[in-house]
């Protein structure tokens, strides 16, 4: 492991300021004129060796300096110098870092690689697919045994793509069976979520924050971002309505919500206890606020499917008797969900979805081998970093979200996984799924009406005390990969975002300066 406690530069190529460094004129003597006698070889290599020292040492200072300038844009944040880490690699080459190989938390850049490592080893065309698989014979428009839904690990059946049905996807399903001729089940509705092993949610998150969408659960079979949509609102002749989308059998709300007219007095708390299906709504809520919707997540992501896919069927008209029957010898398939790989990255990173990660991150490790499960994901990923990148001892993968406080990545790491992407044929389905500055995702309101609008790429990352973000900048001379992640003292985080856009305009204005004819103040 390398301990980089300064500014450290590395300079491969000299071509960013070359161009700017005058060193000589030659003139050109007409004809006839005395030519000078020639310099003596020796005399010429030393000059050689001087100039090639001198255009050296112009690039390392100003590369020096530029890692100062963005030392000092934090530390005029009141962020300390020991709290940030950065690394930028310019497109002479030139790489611009501060305590980069530095371990910290990542947050939510753990995502990228994630989304780097599955692109890499199972290409954006993998699919998620999840299948529909009826057990016995029908007869007379009965089926005489269990209707089976095989999970795959796929995070997004009926995703958020149709804001008015949160159960578009499943909706086929009932037509597809009708179209066999099955107008009952005699059996039951059942789940295999055998594919991914292991519990749903990862130990070394926050207990209190379960509920909490972004803390949604994982498995093989995950429906409406395993979340229950809360929608309170409006008050209706001094009630507040509350309904939940989807339809979901086993949740029971209780509400002691009441209405006021107060601004001030607008407060009011969503909860589910532990493991149970009960929504708790309490406090006050403004009789002019409209409608609302909070997201709790479900105690179970297989049960969840199975009861909502069983009240869909029962709705559309198919009875389903719930016998328990021997299983069928053979399974035949009815009807099957499939996205891609490459389709489900742009929710992942643009929106930074949690569930997605780590169910994609799971997905990686049962196909690589492994059982699926959140320890097998994180060897995976640590397996495939340590493959692809150099200066890795420090790296801890727990999660592939992010969400755990004991990831640790190093922003040297993270620019690299950057510049892998700028090299492989799958780095535009990369780039184009992560968020663009000022125009979506989670950087739509940074940089906006900057010169970097529409033109910084990165995945951002926020959790109690650290602050990250890694992508590129797109910069005349060529894209410029980045890391810059701050892990300090909580309550800072509007600081160590302004700080991140100010020291990505400063290497914009850098480069600009560096190029002839585009100076800019």
């Amino acid at each position: 492991m390398r301990d980089r406690t300064d500014l450290v530069t590395d300079t491969n190529n000299l071509s960013l300021l070359d161009e700017h460094n005058v060193v000589g004129s030659l003139e050109v003597p007409s004809p006839g004129a005395r030519r000078p006698s020639r310099w003596p070889p020796l005399f010429l290599i030393s000059v050689l060796l001087v100039l090639q020292l001198f255009l050296s040492s112009s690039t390392i200072v100003f590369a020096g300096d530029l890692a100062s300038q963005l030392v000092s844009e934090a530390t005029r944040l009141k962020l300390l110098q020991k709290e940030i880490s950065f690394s930028f690699k310019l497109p002479d080459g030139t790489v611009v870092e501060h305590l980069s190989d530095r371990a910290r938390a990542p947050a939510s850049c753990m995502k990228l690689i994630v989304a780097a490592a599955c692109l890499d080893q199972l290409g954006a065309h993998h699919l998620l697919q999840t299948n529909l698989m009826r057990m016995g014979p029908v007869q007379d428009g009965v089926l005489e045994g269990d209707l089976l839904v095989v999970g795959g690990g796929d995070p997004a059946i009926c995703g958020r793509e149709n804001k008015d049905d949160p159960l578009w996807e499943l909706r086929p399903w009932c037509a597809q069976i009708r179209s066999q001729g099955i107008k009952r089940i005699r059996g039951r509705i059942l789940a295999d979520v055998r594919y991914l092993e292991g519990p749903a949610v990862h130990p070394d998150w926050p207990v209190e924050q379960l509920l909490r969408w972004y803390c949604a659960p994982s498995g093989a079979l995950n429906l409406n971002d395993n979340c229950i949509d809360v929608v309170i609102g409006p008050v209706i002749e001094g009630d507040v309505r509350i309904k939940i989308r989807p339809p979901q059998p086993l949740v029971r709300v209780r509400s002691t919500l009441v209405p006021c007219v107060n601004k001030k007095d607008h407060l009011y708390r969503v909860d589910r206890r532990g493991n149970g299906w009960e929504i708790f709504v309490s406090g006050k809520f403004l009789n002019t606020s409209g409608v609302r919707t909070e997201w709790v997540t479900v105690p179970d992501p297989a049960d969840n499917f199975v009861s909502i896919f069983l009240q869909m069927l029962r709705d559309s008209g198919i009875e389903v008797s719930g016998v328990n029957i021997p299983g069928a010898s053979r399974a035949v398939p009815i009807a099957s969900i499939k996205h891609s790989l490459g389709s489900r990255l742009p929710v992942m990173l643009k929106n930074s979805q949690n569930l997605y990660a780590d169910s994609l991150a799971r997905v990686l490790a049962k196909v690589r081998g492994g059982d699926g499960s959140f320890s097998s994901a994180a060897d995976e990923l640590l397996r495939w970093i340590q493959k692809r990148f150099k200066h890795t001892d420090e790296i801890v993968i727990r999660d592939g979200s992010g969400l755990s406080r004991n990831n640790r990545l190093t922003a040297n790491v993270l620019r690299q996984v950057v510049e892998l992407g700028l090299v492989s044929d799958w780095g535009s389905t990369l780039f184009d799924s992560l968020p663009l500055a000022g125009i979506d995702g989670t950087l739509e309101k940074r940089l906006v009406k900057t010169p970097l609008q529409g033109k910084v790429r990165a995945k951002t990352g926020t959790i109690n005390g650290v602050v990250s973000l890694a992508g590129i900048l797109d910069s005349d001379q060529g894209p410029v990969p980045f890391c810059l992640i701050y892990q300090g003292r909580r309550g800072r985080t509007s600081a160590a975002r302004d700080w991140q856009d100010r020291t990505l305009l400063r290497v914009h204005r850098a480069l600009l300066n560096a190029t002839p004819g585009r100076n800019e103040q």
